[in-house]
């Protein structure tokens, strides 16, 4: 494969796409007379882009599952619930409840009202049914015998007895899973989000130097 370097429309867009990129950073970095108002008419032409093409997707998916029903392929029923579930849920918040005096948005309360009392409702008995998944993995682990995920069950298994009635009641308790939970968890949390933000900066270098062009069809 070519460098971009050799390509001149790879390298008009590495151009473009590394120009847009280092502008919008410059401009979060701190309020710029000059650059503020270029930033800023970027943005709104990315989020008109990404409008766009969220429309297109929405037509591609309706259309294809169109084409499912149409044609009677064996998953065609679930189809037809995926149409359903969109447009009611599009109806709802375009249109609202009727006989309801709910201001027309797309985020008021019809679209709450339809995820509260449909979607909590199956995610949790989807977080109900990772008790078994996670007991599985237990005893698939346990059997395993390897010493870090034996390390795991424990720490899991004690903090979770440590937050029952009979035991969170007892001198001692409350104070030592504040401990584990300030000292322990929290510095493995801060360490993920820091390793993350080391990777989302390299990945973003790679972007704006041109090393990596995901926005170029290959």
């Amino acid at each position: 494969m070519r460098s971009f370097l050799q390509d001149p429309k790879r390298l008009l867009a590495t151009i473009i796409a590394g120009g847009v990129g280092l502008v919008v950073f410059v401009d979060s970095l701190g309020s710029i007379p000059l650059i503020s108002p270029v930033a800023t008419l970027l943005v709104t032409w990315t989020a008109t882009l990404l409008g766009l093409a969220l429309l297109i997707g929405l037509g591609s998916v309706i259309g294809t599952h169109f084409q499912h029903v149409a044609s009677r392929e064996p998953t065609w029923g679930y189809s037809v619930v995926l149409l359903f579930a969109m447009f009611t849920v599009i109806a709802l918040g375009i249109f609202g409840v009727p006989g309801q005096a709910f201001p027309v948005s797309l985020s008021e309360e019809p679209l709450r009202l339809s995820f509260r009392l449909i979607y909590e409702p199956l995610a949790s008995s989807l977080l109900a049914l990772m008790a078994f998944f996670s007991l599985s993995a237990i005893l698939r682990a346990i059997q395993q015998r390897r010493a870090e995920a034996i390390c795991i069950i424990l720490v899991a298994l004690g903090v979770l007895l440590a937050q029952t009635p009979l035991v969170a009641g007892l001198a001692g308790v409350d104070a030592a899973v504040g401990s584990f939970k300030d000292y322990v968890v929290l510095a493995g949390a801060r360490s993920i989000l820091l390793g993350t933000a080391l990777g989302t900066m390299v990945a973003s270098l790679r972007l704006l130097l041109g090393f990596d062009q995901p926005y170029l069809d290959r």
